[in-house]
């Protein structure tokens, strides 16, 4: 009997749940096939195990530890060097196909396509249980589902490889020809994308809520529909500036934007309990601006991300150029120039940045997002003063922490205030910041529904709005800079700069902490120096176990 024909129903304790979450389930011993179609609470239980491998705080599985995305670009830097698959390699060039950072997710990926394509090939066996409504909904709603994460994987797989083979079926695995194929061309997977999104919308109803949250929506289609063609549209994937591509991304937007807002999605704007409302978005299991999240394993994020100060393990942090990123509220300008060889900020002379006082007067998402020298944490004031209680020797440390998705009731020494947080895979914000990209890049020149948009975000951050009578240029580094703070440590920026192709300029070069010494006084030396090779650092390496099995995959350049 062929190897898909056993199967486990359900093996998701990677996923956690709060009591009701839909990912809950009992898993249950290897069955057949025909006895798990055959029983619509066994076919979930199969489906659902295709969620197990959706992103998180902590990128997870391989051997080698976990990190996010943020410390392989301009937002962080890991501190556990120690780690072979840690960050730090994508900082320092040092990856290659046998060994990479995210290599696991090639098999993982397909390994979630193969089950919904032993799904999809068994769907019509699926019951219909005395044919009653809520059974005849349930079927269709697993159908989409089926459709909506393969889309979804298949956008994972080409973001980190470009061409990657196109699987719509189960393979035979008693005939070793079924599992020789090339690669299909980026025009192929997304239209492939499409196609399987298309086939959601269709199933799906926009939301799901209750027990249900965090299944693959409609709305989550149309979202991921508006991902992938700002993607496919962008210049790495688009290097001829082909405008149609531009235009469906703006559309695809836009139609996501305006139907999440029609179906109760909102920006997130109003202060709850003294916790401010950007803030709000990462810490509540059913925010009103989110558009499909993932339950996180957040107890390893709070540990991981605090300082030892607070009883964390400080594994990653954010550098001095992400916090360069956030502007002056009162002025909309960047705070710096740059630094001069001792380490010393050269100010922007009308920024109205003080160079005595370097967190003071910030963009409020910046309050929100790290944790500095002065600020208030958990009932007392961070001080990485040398005698502080947050200054450290053991090893070399850039002195910020994130705040991000942390909980400040969280207390990691008597491991008391836990409660579950969801990692945002799509909001309505990226969707209001996509629409505002695609069209600046269709237009000559920026017109009022490109400032609409990006100033929409700004007003709910509480930053004034963009200068009038920007170039097209001009708007296009202004939505830049609102991507990079709007959506730190959600694993976006590591994807923008490569499909941006800017990543050989930005993610090169030294970057910087902070030090500060017992006068007061701040200097920003450089932690490390970084490495990005446009030759072939915009795609990963297919792994070399994959291309020694299959040998019609062909490597991807460069390496």
């Amino acid at each position: 009997m062929r190897l898909y024909k056993y199967i486990v129903a359900c093996s998701i304790i990677l996923l956690l749940g709060c009591g009701k979450d839909f990912l809950e389930r009992a898993p249950s011993d290897f069955i057949d096939e025909n006895e798990v179609f055959s029983n619509l609470d066994n076919a979930e239980a199969f489906l659902n195990n295709a969620y197990t491998y959706l992103p998180d705080f902590l990128n997870k599985g391989g051997t080698g530890g976990d990190y996010n995305l943020g410390s392989g670009t301009g937002e962080g830097v890991s501190m556990w060097n120690d780690y072979t698959k840690m960050s730090v390699d994508f900082n320092n060039g040092n990856w290659n196909p046998n060994s990479f950072p995210l290599d696991y997710r090639w098999s993982q990926y397909y390994n979630a396509i193969r089950r919904v394509n032993i799904f999809l090939k068994n769907y019509e066996l699926l019951p219909d249980e005395a044919g009653t409504q809520n059974n005849l909904l349930r079927k269709r709603r697993m159908l989409g589902e089926a459709y909506g994460l393969r889309a979804f994987y298949y956008f994972q797989l080409m973001k980190m490889w470009g061409e990657v083979p196109i699987i719509d079926r189960p393979l035979d695995s008693s005939n070793e020809s079924d599992y020789l194929m090339g690669r299909n061309s980026v025009d192929e997977v997304v239209e492939f994308i499409k196609k399987d999104i298309d086939q959601a919308i269709i199933a799906l109803p926009p939301r799901i809520g209750g027990a249900e949250y965090g299944r693959f929506t409609g709305l989550t289609a149309r979202a991921l529909l508006a991902r992938t063609l700002l993607y496919y549209a962008s210049p790495l994937f688009n290097p001829q500036n082909i405008a149609m591509r531009w235009e469906e991304a703006e559309t695809a937007a836009e139609e996501a934007w305006r139907l999440s807002e029609v179906n109760g999605h909102t920006l997130s704007l109003q202060p709850l309990n003294n916790r401010q409302a950007y803030e709000r978005i990462f810490v509540e299991l059913n925010n009103a601006e989110v558009i499909w999240s993932r339950t996180s394993d957040s107890y390893w994020w709070d540990f991981w991300a605090e300082s030892l100060g607070y009883g964390g393990w400080y594994g990653e942090a954010p550098i001095q150029e992400m916090v360069d990123s956030y502007e002056m509220q009162a002025t909309g300008q960047l705070p710096v120039l740059g630094y001069n060889a001792d380490g010393t900020v050269q100010p922007n002379p009308t920024s109205g940045y003080d160079p005595k006082s370097p967190f003071a007067g910030r963009d409020p998402r910046f309050y929100q997002s790290i944790l500095y020298h002065g600020a208030q944490w958990k009932g007392r004031q961070i001080d990485i003063s040398p005698g502080g209680r947050d200054y450290f020797t053991d090893r070399p440390r850039v002195n910020y922490s994130w705040r991000k998705g942390m909980l400040e009731e969280r207390n990691l020494v008597t491991e008391t205030g836990m409660s579950a947080r969801r990692f945002v895979l799509f909001r309505l914000a990226e969707l209001y910041l996509n629409y505002a990209e695609a069209r600046n890049e269709r237009l000559s020149d920026p017109d009022q529904h490109v400032y609409d948009a990006v100033n929409a975000i700004r007003l709910r951050a509480g930053m004034p709005n963009l200068p009038t009578g920007l170039s097209k240029e001009q708007m296009r580094e202004r939505i830049i800079r609102e991507r990079k703070v709007e959506f730190v440590l959600e694993g976006l920026t590591f994807w923008d700069v490569r499909r941006w192709r800017t990543a050989h300029i930005v993610d090169v070069g030294p970057v910087r902490k902070i030090y500060v010494n017992n006068q007061g006084d701040f200097t920003y030396p450089i932690w490390s120096v970084r490495v990005f090779d446009p030759s072939k650092h915009y795609f990963f390496p297919i792994p070399q176990l994959e291309i020694d099995k299959n040998p019609m995959l062909i490597q991807n350049p460069g390496w």
